[in-house]
Parts: structure tokens; sequence; C-alpha cells
């Protein structure tokens, strides 16, 4: 096989109106959009009204793909006949970039939006008449619906998106490391944006996605305007689009969440410090960039990416492991985990659909097991 010039590609943000946008991919020397590509992701969008995240997500694998196939000379034809291949590819490449998975092989639960992305990229190409029909035979099967008189399409390659505990927890930050990556941070803001993440069990994309509009950190039995919450300081986190990054907030609707005093304190020295930052006043997003080194004014919304870049920098510099945002959440999960907190209340916290989800953070130790059998026990024979 003859490998061709390595190709540049990136995936951008496309706006269509304030707060509707997808994501597509540019390829090549010139960074042209990739036509069947971004008229997938735009069908995606706005033909199937999927999330902006979403199109983020598949242009991302659309793009190593594409790429991958570039590299060796291949057609959509016969990159479709070769998908065992990049999936072979994809299981021995470590990730390179910050995150959860940095520097390890994919598991089945990484690989499987992979290849739903190219199975629906290659489906759609064939609704349009731009595969052959020996495409579609290579990657699916047919079977029988369920329902009876419909004909289902399997794919033939598949992989398991519901991997074991042992596989798919993602380790929590200790403690430990939690404090140190405070001490590391330099500035109010990456102090403040750590210390959310971790005591409000924040996803990035949920951090980068706040609005000032959405913090009310007010006394308890105090309301503000259109928010009848009375438990004090809390925030909203709110399902909208727009944001110019890409970043979501999955929840289904808004959720409150409470904030603890010193989160909310670490958050005061941050609007101090944000004054600092030319106009970041006229910015609505609760976090926002620093001016850059190459003149860039700051005061624009950070990406999840900046999120993931910046503690993985902190972990660096305080001599941790390398640490993602997610494991700050997994910290929060499993503390309250061994607080014994109420599972419904605890699905609240976490933002759960399913009660079931949080079973990843409950881990019974030895020291629990011994407690509850001496308890039983003691009420068989008395105090010992």
């Amino acid at each position: 096989m003859i490998m061709l010039a390595p190709m540049h590609a990136e995936i951008v943000r496309v706006p269509v109106s304030d707060e509707l946008a997808y994501w597509t991919v540019l390829a090549g020397p010139t960074l042209a959009v990739v036509g069947d590509v971004d008229d997938h992701l735009r069908h995606l969008r706005f033909g199937r009204a999927r999330e902006e995240s979403t199109t983020k997500t598949y242009a991302g694998h659309l793009k190593r793909f594409h790429v991958w196939a570039d590299e060796r000379g291949f057609s959509r034809h016969e990159a479709a006949f070769r998908l065992p291949a990049y999936v072979m590819h994809l299981r021995t490449t470590p990730r390179a970039t910050s995150g959860r998975g940095y520097g390890r092989l994919p598991e089945d639960a990484t690989l499987a939006p992979a290849l739903a992305a190219i199975h629906g990229f290659y489906l759609h190409l064939a609704d349009l008449g731009r595969v052959e029909a020996a495409v579609v035979d290579a990657l699916f099967t047919t079977v029988p619906a369920q329902s009876g008189g419909a004909v289902a399409v399997r794919p033939r390659i598949r992989v398991d998106a519901r991997p074991s505990h042992a596989s798919a927890r993602p380790p929590a930050a200790t403690q430990e490391e939690f404090t140190k990556v405070l001490e590391a941070a330099e500035t109010a803001r990456d102090r403040c944006m750590v210390a959310i993440m971790a005591c409000c069990a924040l996803r990035v994309g949920q951090l980068v996605a706040l609005k000032r509009e959405d913090i009310h950190f007010i006394p308890a039995g105090r309301t503000v305007p259109e928010c009848s919450y009375l438990q004090g300081s809390h925030l909203h986190l709110r399902k909208r689009g727009g944001h110019p990054k890409g970043a979501a907030n999955k929840n289904r609707g808004t959720v409150i969440l409470p904030v603890p005093s010193p989160v909310e304190m670490l958050y005061a020295d941050w609007l101090r410090e944000r004054r600092t930052v030319r106009r970041a006043g006229a910015s609505p997003w609760a976090f926002v960039t620093f001016p850059g080194p190459t003149g860039a004014p700051g005061s624009e919304a950070l990406s999840a990416r900046r999120v993931q870049d910046l503690l993985a920098g902190l972990s660096t510099r305080a001599g941790l492991r390398h640490l993602h945002p997610h494991m700050l959440r997994h910290t929060f999960g499993e503390t309250a985990a061994d607080l014994d907190i109420a599972r419904d209340v605890l699905q609240r916290l976490l933002g759960h659909s399913d009660v079931t989800s949080q079973d990843v953070y409950r881990t019974v130790s030895d020291a629990k097991t011994v407690i509850a059998a001496n308890a039983v026990s003691d009420r068989f024979f008395g105090p010992s």
C-alpha cells in the first residue's frame, strides 16, 4: 500500500443564525469543505433535528476516517470495504489529545460512536444513490424487524457500547489531587472552575455553557426575579443552543443545583479578577478567556477543549497523573456515595435521568462490609 502525504483537516462550527449552527469538516491544502460529509452533517442537524453537539462529535469521527482513507488513496467505495482495517487502526492508536482516555488505547465504548458516525454517513450516501449496493452489502446486513413487515439494517462490524464497570469507569480524582490542582492554579478563574466541577459535579460542557444569569448567589429565604428557589446560593443548568464553541448542556430541561459557600467565595474572587479583562463585562458567559500572548483581546467564551487542556496542564504542574474534567465529577459522585447520600438525592445532584446511572460510583469497601456484618450480628447477640 502506498501512503500519501499526511492530510491537514479540521472541524469548524458553521453558524446559521444566532442560536443555530452545525459542525463540518475542512480538509486538504486549502482546507476546503468535504462536500459529502458536510451534506450528511447538515442533514443530521436540520433534517433530523439532532443536537449541534452531535454534529460536532460526528464531524470529529468523520474527519479522522476521511484523513485515514485519503492518506491511503481510498475512494469512499474502497474505504467501506476496508473498514475492518480502520477499526484496527483505531484500536492500536493511543489518544494524543487531552481529555478522557489520554495516552490510552480506545475501549469499545469509545469505538462505538466512531462506527455509528461512519455507518450513518454511508447510509446517507446510499439514500442519495452515491454509493453502490455492494458497499451497503459490505457494511450492513438486513434482518426482519421485530414488528414484522419491514426490514432492519444492522451493521456487520459492531462493538459492545456497554462495557463492564471495570473498563468503563473513569477513575475519580482523589481529594488530595483536587487540593493540589487548586493550589497549582494561578488564576482565580481557574480555581473557581476546578472547584465548581468538583463540588457541583458539572460536566465540562455544562461549565463552559454557564451564563452569568444562571448563577444566583443569594441568602436562603430570598429570591431573584423569575426564580422561586429559596434554599440559598444556586445555579441553573439550562438547555440552550448558540454557544460559540459548540458546547452543550445535555440535560433535558433546567436543573437547579445548590452551590456550597467555598465555591461562592471562589466565584467572587473570579468576578474581581474578571474586571481586569477588557470587554469581559459585556460577555454573557460566566467564564471567559484571558488576553492571549499573540494579542487576542480575551473575553471570549471558553471551549470544552480549552478546559480539558487547562486541567491537564494544572495536573502536570502539580506533579500528578493526567486529570480530565470528568474525573472531578466522579470525585463528587464517589464522595457522595461514600457518605451514603440517598439515591434519589444523588440522582438529582448528578442530573441523571436513570437512578441506576449512579451505580458506577457505589463501591463497597471491605471496611463497610465488616461494619454491616457486625451490625447484623449485634441484632442477634447484642453489642459485642
